[in-house]
């Protein structure tokens, strides 16, 4: 009975947001609003159709796999989504927005959870670190589709899409580091350099490249000889994902970087002329595989702990999710003048939404540390992001468009 009950509403949500997702777009409620709001409607605290302990998986467990698959998936379409010599030409923006922005939001975040919410320092660290990286999964939606080509520019597209790809996986280094501070005081510094920093990371990175390399040599071969049909596009693409993500955890790397060096690597490794398949797949598999752990983290939302923590929470996260992104790149707004003008900088600097990388590193952090609080702060920062961001897209970028024509007509008199 459960099965097909799940079979019916996540399949059947999925299926009426793809018939009106342009139209959900428009009115500024992209897919991860609508289905967190459905799942919150059906959970234990609306209508109670269906609660996460239907699933007979212990929560945790489940969100945390849930959310690392759905990653794998929605990463392998954010790096095949840039186009070829994207990560030679635009070096300084990813050297700034990663090796100084993930810093700065860091550190930004954790001042504000920790002055505002009166948790202790590693904590606020803590939290502060699983709602640094922008998220790809929430992402997606505001750089993709017909909505977000009309009115966004490509390089703001491609250089948000990286950005939340890239950070996603460099995420785990800052987020293991006040975990094992937690946990292992003594041994916290050794760990982090040897096992998270050299290893788990590091080691990610090569076994991304080599892996991407690898099967983009073999998907080469297969297509040329004539071994692989066109409809065989999305059978490859999503097993690969999945293929680096449980190999790389059984190297016992970082398994989420893994999956978008890898990635990444293999869209610059295939023909150019395959990118507008992969976009067509990409978007297939945005609207199928993405949306349903939105319904699930709707039936997971702890409504009735967030109810009893009082109105400084909310305020203390909200702050600190708006304030990391905007704080940071003005701060670097002198190093990426050539690259973005003020109206770019504008949007880059609101849209840093928080969401299931956020939840993959929250259920992480909590089953390391069993501290229960990770899970409901986290969740009220993503549930804050998603409606935030998500129902400011498309006033923003249609602010974004308005803007275009006063950009070009300075540029030709500057």
């Amino acid at each position: 009975m459960t099965i097909n009950l799940v079979l019916t509403l996540f399949a059947g949500a999925v299926l009426v947001l793809s018939a009106f997702s342009t139209l959900a777009q428009r009115v500024s409620l992209p897919g991860p609003v609508l289905a967190l709001l459905f799942g919150a409607l059906i959970g234990p605290y609306a209508f109670g159709v269906l609660s996460i302990e239907d699933f007979g998986v212990p929560q945790g467990t489940l969100l945390e796999e849930a959310s690392r698959i759905t990653l794998a998936i929605g990463l392998t379409g954010v790096a095949l989504r840039l186009p070829h010599g994207y990560w030679r030409k635009n070096l300084r923006w990813i050297a700034v927005i990663i090796l100084l922005g993930m810093i700065a939001m860091l550190v930004v975040a954790t001042g504000v959870l920790w002055a505002l919410l009166g948790v202790p320092f590693l904590l606020a660290l803590l939290l502060g670190a699983i709602i640094t990286p922008t998220d790809p999964v929430v992402t997606t939606p505001i750089v993709t589709g017909s909505l977000a080509e009309e009115r966004i520019p490509e390089r703001v597209r491609h250089n948000l899409s990286a950005e939340s790809g890239l950070n996603d996986g460099l995420g785990y280094l800052f987020v293991m580091l006040p975990v094992l501070l937690l946990t292992k005081p003594g041994q916290a510094w050794h760990e982090m350099l040897v096992k998270v920093l050299l290893w788990e990371v590091l080691g990610a990175m090569l076994f991304g490249v080599i892996a991407g390399f690898v099967l983009a040599k073999l998907f080469v071969w297969s297509k040329n000889v004539g071994l692989m049909e066109e409809s065989s596009y999305l059978g490859f693409f999503v097993p690969f994902g999945l293929l680096i993500l449980g190999a790389g955890k059984l190297l016992g790397t970082d398994a989420i970087l893994a999956v978008f060096v890898g990635a990444a690597v293999f869209g610059q490794v295939i023909p150019e002329r395959d990118e507008e398949q992969e976009d067509k797949i990409d978007d297939a598999v945005a609207r199928f595989f993405l949306l349903p752990v939105f319904i699930l983290l709707g039936l997971a939302l702890p409504i009735g702990e967030w109810a009893a923590l009082g109105w400084i929470p909310p305020v203390a996260l909200a702050a600190a999710v708006l304030l990391r992104r905007i704080i940071t790149l003005w701060a670097l707004r002198p190093l990426i003048t050539s690259l973005h003008d003020v109206p770019d900088t504008t949007f880059l600097s609101w849209f840093g939404p928080v969401g299931i990388s956020a939840l993959f590193y929250a259920t992480l952090a909590e089953r390391h540390t069993g501290n229960h609080e990770i899970f409901i702060y986290a969740t009220l920062a993503i549930t804050l992001s998603v409606l935030i961001h998500g129902l400011s897209t498309a006033p923003l970028s249609a602010w974004l468009k308005r803007r275009e024509p006063e950009r070009k007509q300075e540029h030709e008199t500057g």
